[in-house]
């Protein structure tokens, strides 16, 4: 039986999620030939791990066989990477799958190199990928998820192939749709984690015994299931479903005593939970009405303000928009 050719790769970019996909390419038996990074070090050590030869600071020793370069920088700097890339004479750019791994951007961002005649995609892992530990990158967190593509026709066809190799699973994201798709991405685990955060906080305050996942596990994991197989509105409980202002009042009071630090969240989860609940017709317009104007008095409080540090003196003078000059902006790599 003969052997699969898996096309060679460069990886420019040499941090969680770029070496997270080179060291799993390199085990199913991508080649890495060049990894570049502005910083020595991280490259040298991914270098080792999936036996790359050629690790270079400077884009310009991308290696010349490459066959798919992955671009897995942050965002601001992938369309500067692109036109460096276009510059190089000894790229076979007719013959190049060139990909980025930003959540937010289209495939757009790689004009320059598709000029040249590369074939251009956006890959997303949509997964999160934070440096718990500096051999993070040996852990694959690839297999099973889902992945975030754009890109023309023929390109969305490579994409797809390199992805299910990945062991994960495409999903094309609609044109002109990624933005929305990515602030998706950040409820989904950014905002997620923020009410996690503020789960463990009270519960470190409450001084309860065991630990908060024990305890308050079973009731996170029953809301989900009910809005998963049902829908958010049909799960929604609580004070502020029932339309019971009292019990949000000694909420907000609780909260200056022992969290004020947590009190615009609660507060801006309230708000959006009101705004469901009268769209899913738990509570009346008068409802709504009332428990909006409560959190805007409340926000408005002496009390409130305090416990955020706000100046009442200055917060409650008029506004007026102060009149500068621009400020000039260089350009930084």
């Amino acid at each position: 039986m003969a052997s699969i050719h898996y096309p060679r790769i460069s990886i420019i970019g040499a941090g969680t999620v770029g070496s997270t996909l080179a060291t799993t390419l390199y085990k199913i038996g991508y080649p890495i030939v060049s990894i570049i990074n502005r910083t020595g070090q991280p490259a040298i050590d991914l270098a080792k791990n999936v036996k790359c030869k050629k690790v270079s600071t400077n884009i310009e020793d991308v290696d010349d066989k490459s066959e798919i370069i992955l671009i897995t920088v942050s965002d601001g700097v992938i369309k500067d990477i692109s036109k460096r890339l276009a510059s190089l004479k000894k790229l076979s750019f007719r013959k190049l799958f060139v990909a980025h791994t930003s959540g937010v951007h289209s495939c757009e961002v790689l004009e320059s190199v598709k000029k040249k005649g590369a074939l251009i995609a956006a890959i997303h892992p949509i997964q999160s990928f934070p440096r718990l530990d500096q051999h993070l990158f040996t852990k694959s967190k690839l297999n099973g998820i889902y992945f975030g593509l754009d890109g023309d026709a023929e390109a969305l066809r490579k994409a797809e192939n390199l992805v299910r190799n990945l062991g994960g699973m495409p999903i094309v994201i609609p044109q002109g749709m990624k933005p929305l798709y990515h602030v998706l991405c950040v409820f989904a685990s950014g905002y997620f984690m923020v009410f996690l955060n503020a789960i463990s906080e009270l519960f470190k305050i409450s001084n309860l015994s065991k630990s908060w996942p024990e305890v308050f596990g079973p009731l996170m994991t029953t809301t989900m299931e009910n809005t998963v197989k049902h829908s958010a509105t049909k799960a929604l409980t609580g004070p502020i479903v029932r339309g019971d202002i009292s019990t949000v009042d000694l909420h907000l009071q609780t909260l200056v005593q022992h969290a004020p630090q947590l009190i615009p969240l609660y507060t801006i989860g309230g708000i959006e939970m009101a705004r469901i609940a009268k769209q899913a017709k738990k509570i009346s317009q008068q409802d709504f009405n009332q428990i909006i104007t409560h959190f805007r008095k409340f926000v408005k409080s002496t009390s409130f303000k305090k416990t955020q540090g706000i100046n009442i003196e200055s917060t409650d003078r008029k506004w007026r928009p102060r009149h500068t000059a621009s400020p000039t902006h260089a350009h930084s790599k």
